[in-house]
Order: structure tokens, then sequence, then C-alpha cells
């Protein structure tokens, strides 16, 4: 027996159905978690001298003469995960057996692509337990011509031992021309 803020007694019912409050608690918790978006990979600055062994490279992008959504993914060959990018196949392009620093040379020289071109940025992606999965070589444009140096948003996930990564272009940006010419008033 207990008391109110009042000074009454009251009775506790310890004899409550705790089995089905536990079970519309745990039921409330999965419906929760599933509502969840998914839960993306990290990505930690890197650098060469850490890749060793063979890659596989995908070159993502060079879709027309301006296309400044270009990045290279280095995979490394035997891996946990099998590496998917959610785009079409005609997007990109497959090296498979490549050694690591012919990988990186040929990322390097595949990012360089657009004119704009500052220089690159070398990042390892890591997995939940923080084993990496593989690299993304990104380039970083010129502050003159964009706003923003780093103008690609690239996902990971993980989904049933598969990595899968997605690229797009920040939001903010979208598909706006980057180039002297950007800014430029329209002639009518």
């Amino acid at each position: 027996m207990g008391h109110n803020a009042f000074g009454k007694e009251m009775a506790y019912n310890l004899n409550m159905p705790w089995g089905k409050i536990k079970i519309v608690i745990l039921m409330g918790m999965v419906c929760i978690s599933s509502c969840a978006g998914p839960q993306y990979l990290t990505t930690v600055s890197a650098r060469p001298e850490e890749m060793a062994g063979t890659y596989d490279l995908f070159l993502y992008g060079h879709r027309y003469s301006d296309d400044f959504k270009n990045i290279a993914f280095l995979i490394p060959q035997g891996g946990r995960y099998v590496f998917e990018l959610y785009a079409a196949e005609f997007d990109y392009t497959l090296k498979k057996g490549i050694p690591a620093d012919a990988a990186i040379e040929e990322a390097e020289g595949f990012v360089k692509f657009h004119s704009s071109f500052q220089r690159s940025q070398l990042s390892k992606v890591l997995d939940y337990e923080g084993r990496v999965v593989g690299y993304e070589l990104r380039p970083i444009y010129s502050a003159l011509d964009s706003s923003y140096g780093d103008v690609l948003e690239v996902h990971y996930i993980i989904k049933d031992d598969k990595v899968i990564a997605s690229v797009d272009v920040k939001p903010e940006i979208g598909e706006k021309t980057i180039g002297p010419f950007h800014l430029r008033p329209r002639v009518r």
C-alpha cells in the first residue's frame, strides 16, 4: 500500500499483465526502427601509402564534356563485401585486378577530367565495425568556378553483404553549370 498526494491509501496492482505491456513496447520499438532510414557508412581521410594489393577500379562519370560528377572507387579484391554502384552501367567503367599504385594513378587521371579541377581527395570507406571496405577518390573543384569545392554527395549502405554506393550532386548545387559562365546573366 502507498499514499497519494492527498494522504489516502492506494493499492498497487502488482498483478498487471506485464507480458502484454512488454510485447506492445517491443512492437512499438520495432515499428519505429523499421521506419528509420538506412544507416550510412562513414568515410575518413586516407593516404595512398595505406593501400596495397590489387583493386577493382570503378570510374564513375565522364558522361559529357562539362561533367563534374566524376569519382573513382578503389575496392580491394577479395574483400568481405561485393561493391555495387547505384547507377546505370553506361555511367561507369569497371577495371578489375589493378595493382594499388596503378589504380591510384589511373583514378587520379580520371578525376582530373573537368577544367575546374583543383585537387583530389582520397578517403577510405569504413563499415560499421570500422573495417576498410574500399577507397574513394573525388575531385575538389576551384572555388572561383563553384561556390563549393566538393560538389558530390556520396552515400554508402550495406545490404545483404553488398556495399551499395550512390553518387549525386549536393542538393544546394543541383545540376548547375560549374565554370566561369554560371554567373553570367541570360541574354534574351
